[in-house]
């Protein structure tokens, strides 16, 4: 039977790589597959009953796409320990330093007006990602609500409650309830985006459907709104960083 060290000496991988990869057998598996994680590394899922030629073969033909997708997980993951970071909705930026600690429960992140220090626990990459999401979920607490209050307040529509959560498709949504959820994730887009999904979900106040009645309630509302939706699709799957992602 094929085992993990049978395929590292075939694809001969740096130790580096060595780390994000591993094989697993599944007795549900009909054929060789091949997932490739951020969070898991990439992995070889082998059927029980196997042929190792047939394992071999296949591997090596695929020996330069493995090393490739290797690549692209080691590369974003180095992403979740940025540098610096911005809020292009409130115009913020830090700079960020990091400090090892034994215990990951241990602390938080320092915050000053310009620096943020965070606790670097080396037994786990996605420790770092995991207190920066906390750290954004509040800077969204303290915004996205006032700001979308603010603006409900102009335009003399209510709604009953706000949510802000982290949301892997959507920017926002309205409920027949008039309860509004936005994407945390807003904090990382330039203020005229931000603004559209809190105006696009205002307008859902008055027609809780994309109708053209929908769409000329919002040009009322944000007379631009086009330039910033085109904005938006764009950015979405280019602006945020892998840290505010995993």
């Amino acid at each position: 039977m094929i085992t993990q060290d049978t395929l590292l000496k075939l694809l001969d991988l740096c130790k580096e790589d060595i780390e994000l990869f591993s094989v697993r057998h599944s007795n549900k598996a009909k054929r060789i597959i091949f997932k490739s994680s951020i969070r898991t590394g990439f992995e070889v899922v082998l059927p029980v009953l196997h042929e190792d030629n047939w394992v071999l073969e296949i591997v090596a033909e695929r020996k330069s796409k493995i090393e490739s997708h290797i690549s692209e997980i080691r590369e974003s993951r180095r992403e979740l320990k940025p540098q610096s970071i911005e809020l292009p909705t409130t115009g913020q930026s830090w700079r960020v330093t990091y400090k090892d600690f034994n215990d990951k429960k241990s602390v938080g992140i320092t915050e000053t007006p310009t620096t943020l220090q965070i606790p670097e626990y080396r037994e786990d990459v996605f420790h770092v990602p995991t207190l920066l999401q906390e750290w954004l979920h509040e800077r969204a607490l303290e915004y996205l609500p006032k700001r979308l209050e603010n603006l409900s307040t102009t335009y003399g529509l209510h709604y009953n409650k706000v949510r802000i959560k982290r949301q892997k498709t959507l920017w926002g949504s309205c409920s027949s309830k008039r309860n509004i959820n936005l994407n945390r994730n807003l904090m990382l887009m330039p203020l005229d985006v931000s603004d559209y999904v809190l105006h696009h979900e205002l307008a859902h106040l008055k027609m809780l459907n994309h109708s053209s009645g929908f769409w000329e309630e919002l040009e009322r509302l944000l007379p631009n709104y086009k330039d910033s939706l085109i904005k938006l699709k764009y950015l979405q799957k280019r602006h945020i960083p892998q840290w505010a992602l995993i």
